[in-house]
């Protein structure tokens, strides 16, 4: 990574977090209503659930499993970011966790 390619990513972050009202209410709040709410079927019939956002245009995928007592909506940022960068994101309450 060169020092411009760090300045520029300083510098998009920094622009980002001085405007944070703005983007958490505009397009992070966009983007994180398309996601797709689903839930599977645990041990002792326990419903997991978990959150999906996805292309038809990503070839990769990042699977996000919060600790323990967080739930998958703590992390509409990081999905926005990762998605931004080419992949699809799933992101698991785990058994007993958020809303499983």
């Amino acid at each position: 990574m060169t020092m411009t390619s760090i300045s520029s990513i300083s510098h998009g972050w920094l622009t980002r977090e001085r405007g944070f009202a703005a983007f958490s209410t505009g397009p992070l709040l966009d983007f994180w209503q398309r996601r797709q709410e689903a839930e599977f079927i645990g041990v002792d019939g326990v419903p997991i659930r978990y959150v999906a956002l996805r292309a038809a245009q990503h070839t990769r995928a990042i699977l996000v499993v919060p600790g323990r007592i967080e739930s998958y909506m703590k992390y509409p940022e990081l999905a926005y970011d990762l998605f931004l960068s080419g992949y699809d994101v799933v992101i698991i309450d785990h058994r007993g966790q958020g809303t499983s």
